[in-house]
């Protein structure tokens, strides 16, 4: 019997034909599991991208949107100014940088981009250089609201300044003079000449009117780029300044998505008519910049500001004399008869006030005031403070579980009211504070320039105390807001949650501290 002995040639022959066979029985296989549809058949190079028609109505009503924003921008851009004042002396905290050699080529773009820039490496060791008094630098927005030069901003973007110029949207600049303005909403009024220029003032519209999901439009200069408009929609009203963080006592806040960044202040907010519906005044932002919570002062309380300062050269405001809870910062609030959460909880009535009078009591929960219902803190303040004293109103409140009405005879806010006010409320976390006297000063060796209110006790185990606050300490910035005065600090503390921990600066004698004071227990 004869045997194949295969030669290493031959078994290579075989395998070859092997993989041959292999590949198309394979290929014929696959061919007839997945045949091509009837009338297709194979391409051997990519087939061209199908066109497809935008559907014609949505296409038109997209255009048509597109044409209201630009005709907004067209209508409100000529009247949202710029507002300058001379660079501050010195700023209050800096970052220092480890010296690098040779120029830094991000320096001068940091400089034109930021207010404050970045210290080039010469000044790094060192403070920054004094800048002139002629060196101007944006500091917010505005908008115009007459013909003969008025102007709406926020208080807060001239605070402080000696010299303010406003700069059109075609760059022109005025001479700007400070009519009047009100801590307690944040609102400013400035008054330009503009001699022969012609200026376009803005169509004031009616916040009341105001609705959730309305588009909301926001014009301004952020970081000093001129004349930048973004788009959102109102997210929410009503906003307390509790929720804000904004510390401003005598109103509420449209709340928006539309990017509003440091420069909007004091630029207008409006809706797509073009109409202005609030000012711009805060953002809620763990960054710095817009992360899309944005706040406006309603353009009703501004335009009552506004009538009070040019009329009175002052703020006239109606006054109750309650001191106020929300209804849920109550912890029980079923305890006081309400099966839901609305209305302000009625803490204490101030001897001799309207509230007094009208019978008003501590546990009665102010339901509607004069047949609006009531929000919260800042709603019933914002309403109270826009009734002219001498007015009778009706509220309807709820006590011991029943709802009644009761009438009061709204009296005028005046100073000794508030100073009264002041000293109850210039304790808070367990801290008592002070007016920062010129004795005082010398006392704890300050320069001039140093504003703030002086720690005068701190309560052993408070949050103050826990939080490292010390006697003699003078605090200059509470939840990212000035204080310069005691007025200042109730005003921002008494809207401050009792739940929500604080950052508070202040200064001592090893200098600039930033502290976290916690929640009250």
């Amino acid at each position: 019997m004869r045997q194949w002995m295969s030669t290493p040639r031959q078994q290579a022959m075989v395998l070859a034909l092997t993989v041959l066979m292999a590949f198309v029985v394979g290929a014929f296989v696959s061919r007839w599991l997945t045949p091509f549809p009837s009338g297709l058949t194979a391409q051997t190079t990519p087939s061209a991208p199908m066109t497809v028609a935008p559907p014609r109505e949505a296409l038109r009503i997209a255009e048509a949107l597109q044409e209201a924003f630009g005709w907004v921008a067209q209508k409100v851009e000529p009247s949202t100014v710029t507002i300058l004042a001379p660079r501050p002396s010195a700023p209050v905290f800096r970052f220092r940088f480890p010296p690098t050699p040779g120029p830094d080529p991000f320096e001068e773009f940091f400089r034109r981009f930021f207010e404050r820039g970045i210290p080039s490496p010469e000044e790094r060791p060192q403070e920054r250089r004094q800048p002139s008094q002629s060196e101007l630098a944006p500091r917010g927005s505005g908008v115009i609201v007459s013909a003969d030069g008025y102007i709406l901003t926020n208080r807060h973007v001239i605070d402080g300044v000696d010299r303010i110029v406003v700069a059109l949207w075609d760059n022109q600049r005025f001479e700007a003079k400070l009519v009047g303005a009100d801590e307690f909403t944040d609102i400013a009024v400035l008054k330009i000449e503009p001699g022969n220029t012609r200026l376009v003032p803005a169509t004031l519209g009616d916040s009341d009117k105001v609705r959730v999901g309305d588009w909301a439009i926001a014009l301004g200069n952020p970081f000093g780029l001129r004349q930048t408009m973004t788009v959102g929609v109102v997210s929410a009203i009503g906003r307390s300044p509790k929720e804000t963080g904004a510390g401003i006592g005598y109103t509420e806040f449209i709340q928006t998505d539309a990017a509003i960044n440091q420069g909007n202040s004091g630029g207008p907010l409006c809706n797509i008519r073009g109409e202005v519906i609030g000012i711009n005044t805060a953002i809620l932002s763990p960054t710095g910049g817009s992360i899309g919570i944005g706040f406006a002062i309603p353009i009703n309380t501004a335009k009552f500001v506004m009538e009070q300062l040019l009329k009175r050269g002052k703020v006239v405001r109606g006054w109750l004399g309650v001191e106020l809870r929300d209804v849920e910062d109550v912890p029980d609030p079923a305890a006081l008869g309400l099966k839901e959460l609305r209305g302000v909880v009625v803490e204490e009535v101030i001897p001799n006030s309207p509230a007094e009078k009208a019978g008003l009591k501590p546990k009665d929960v102010i339901l509607e005031y004069n047949g609006t219902p009531i929000r919260n803190i800042a709603h019933l303040q914002s309403l109270v403070g826009r009734t002219a004293p001498g007015t009778t109103v009706s509220l309807k409140i709820l006590r011991d579980g029943k709802e009644m009405t009761v009438n009061a005879q709204i009296g005028e806010l005046t100073e000794e009211a508030l100073a009264a006010a002041t000293r109850r409320e210039s304790e808070w976390r367990g801290l008592l504070v002070g007016e920062l006297t010129d004795q005082l000063r010398r006392q704890l060796n300050l320069p001039d320039d140093v504003r703030g209110v002086v720690v005068l006790a701190v309560r052993s185990g408070s949050p103050a105390a826990r939080a490292g606050i010390r006697q003699g300490d003078v605090i200059t910035v509470i939840a990212n807001q000035e204080i310069h005065s005691v007025a200042d600090f109730v005003r921002v503390t008494r809207n401050i949650r009792p739940t929500r921990s604080v950052p508070v600066t202040l200064r001592r004698e090893s200098g600039m501290t930033m502290l976290v004071i916690p929640p009250e227990q």
